[in-house]
């Protein structure tokens, strides 16, 4: 097949602690929906190890809708109220043989697990492959193209997305119990690429128009030059903000700058325990939190807050991940929810079974004769009262919500684990969750906004939101995001490696047993300098498999013949399930 190159995993020193280079790479994920198969009828690549599929019968494509928008009144794009949003399709079933998750679990959450997503039927309806004279981004594709002339086209040369978004939220007023904004990080220099515009078409359409309103896109700009004097003058800031975003999205910016950080919070902060980076405070690498707490002290009308990066690529409709990742996170009960937050749930270890993994979890924490976090785990100046609960009809809201789990950072060797600032008695109790795109409730930005004010408070960004929520008793979880591995990991091994479990004899009989100890670290964690482990995923900071198999999706990775192996017969373009890849540097 189309040849998939190596990803550089980790130096010859490293990897022979962990001998990745061992695993099965697995073919699955190139499978063109001409392999699709039902659900009912689909095996795993990991449990099945078809080499070769043969083509199969004509799949079915059936459209796909957002969630909880029905009931609301129609929302339209165009000014003239004409132009719906568009509907995308997907495939009903899934390519005999696509490799199942690792880790995670589409179903435990609610997604739709079979259904996959190919490139035309996904993203043409945002102008992808469309020509420009039409109002797309343009022809151009190379590959499998099948069925792009039956994507209705939408002109988008002429949609004002902030007059649409407001018309949608005003329309529905009345039935938008909450409102959530999803709040994009960029900086004022970006360059936008047509797979910007149509990503970005793609998030307002079914973040905010397909659902009624409930959630608003805006843009946090980071304004890079501090002599840019933002906060000063209107017309200065009118003229950046102009300047930051494509003409389509004018009007949904917010600026923000490092200077106008140290007016909010006015220095001088106290040391930190350690500042392992060397920065200043205010550095977007120390402080990202800083302009997104102050965000929400401005804007009472939203109650929670997803940020996301420009990194981040989504294959299937963003209103359902996003929704029932919500819905399943406000289920959860709190009783050692801490704990089971804390560790990543391995799909094939527990039958596919999270309440399996809910139990071992449970008898782990019993075993170790430590109580689990039930109550504020307080820190010794900490400022505010403990807020009151806030119930909602699925369950108890959720104040924090990450894709990746709930550590300890003391117990592992992560280098900024005591990047801590303003705490001058004890080292508070913390938590953390590495890459920042999460769902934060306004009373928790809220917190940590006072607590930045008033005490000189702050950490590391990725510990602070988790570390406030520990300390005022708030609900936080790691929902179970399906996440990919490029090769074939032996689930037990994973669990020593990911996990810290317990090393077994068969992976000691293996030579395994060099890996857990050397990286892991004090107490023991994948955190830290073991994290090259997650090159192969398809979602962390330094995931390399995740651009390749998103570029190659795109029908633009054409270094090894993937184009021509498409375009064989029996094959045609990939079609994914639902996956949240990062990081996407390029298309």
């Amino acid at each position: 097949m189309g040849a998939v190159p190596e990803v550089s995993l980790c130096p010859v020193t490293v990897c022979r602690f962990f001998p990745l280079t061992s695993f099965r790479r697995l073919h699955g994920f190139y499978r063109g929906h001409q392999n699709v198969v039902p659900f009912s009828e689909y095996a795993p690549e990991q449990e099945s190890h078809i080499t070769d599929p043969t083509s199969l019968p004509n799949p079915v494509l059936s459209p796909i809708s957002s969630i909880s928008g029905w009931g609301r009144q129609t929302c339209y794009i165009d000014e003239e109220r004409q132009i719906v949003p568009p509907t995308v399709s997907a495939y009903q079933g899934l390519p005999q043989g696509m490799p199942m998750p690792l880790f995670g679990s589409a179903g435990e959450i609610g997604l739709n697990a079979g259904v996959c997503y190919d490139r035309i039927n996904r993203l043409a309806p945002y102008g992808l492959g469309i020509a420009e004279e039409e109002g797309g981004l343009g022809r151009g594709l190379e590959g499998d193209n099948s069925g792009l002339d039956e994507i209705q086209v939408t002109d988008w040369r002429r949609i004002k997305w902030h007059h649409a978004q407001q018309q949608c939220v005003k329309k529905n007023a009345a039935q938008l119990k909450s409102r959530t904004v999803f709040v994009i990080r960029t900086w004022h220099t970006f360059e936008y690429t047509p797979y910007h515009i149509m990503m970005l078409r793609a998030i307002i359409s079914e973040l905010s128009l397909a659902s009624g309103g409930e959630m608003t896109v805006r843009f946090l700009i980071h304004v890079q030059d501090d002599g840019i004097p933002i906060w000063a003058s209107n017309e200065e800031y009118d003229r950046v903000l102009r300047e930051s975003l494509p003409e389509e999205f004018q009007g949904m910016g917010t600026l923000w700058s490092v200077a106008q950080m140290r007016l909010v919070y006015p220095p001088p902060f106290p040391p930190s325990i350690d500042n392992f980076s060397g920065g200043d405070i205010y550095d977007v690498y120390r402080s990202l939190h800083f302009p997104l707490q102050f965000f929400a002290s401005q804007h009472p009308e939203f109650d929670y807050f997803w940020q996301w990066e420009m990194d981040i690529r989504v294959t299937g409709n963003y209103h359902e991940l996003l929704h029932r990742i919500t819905s399943w996170a406000d289920r959860q009960p709190p009783e050692y929810l801490w704990e089971k937050s804390s560790k990543f749930f391995i799909l094939p270890l527990y039958n596919h079974s999270y309440e399996a993994y809910s139990h071992s979890v449970v008898q782990d924490v019993t075993a170790s004769g430590h109580p689990p976090v039930s109550g504020p785990q307080r820190a010794a100046d900490q400022l505010l009262p403990i807020p009151p609960q806030n119930p909602s009809s699925n369950g108890e809201v959720t104040d924090l919500i990450t894709f990746n789990p709930l550590f300890d950072p003391t117990q592992t060797r992560w280098a900024f684990r005591d990047d801590i600032t303003g705490y001058v008695e004890d080292r508070p109790p913390t938590r953390a969750a590495l890459i920042t795109a999460s769902r934060l409730s306004r009373r928790l930005l809220l917190l940590m906004h006072e607590e930045t004010l008033r005490k000189k408070h702050t950490m590391f960004p990725e510990m602070y939101p988790a570390s406030i929520a520990l300390h005022y008793r708030l609900k936080a979880v790691y929902a179970p995001l399906p996440l990919y591995l490029d090769r074939d990991w032996p689930a037990q091994h994973a669990n020593e490696v990911f996990n810290n479990a317990k090393l077994s004899d068969e992976s000691k009989a293996a030579g395994m047993d060099h890996g857990a100890g050397h990286f892991h670290g004090e107490g023991g964690s994948v955190f830290g300098p073991g994290e090259h482990v997650f090159r192969g995923a398809t979602f962390y900071s330094n995931a390399g498999f995740a651009g390749y198999l998103w570029r190659r999706w795109l029908g633009r990775e054409n270094g090894n013949d993937e184009i021509a192996w498409e375009l064989e017969a029996g094959r045609g373009r990939m079609c994914l399930p639902m996956m949240v890849l990062h990081p996407i540097k390029y298309e």
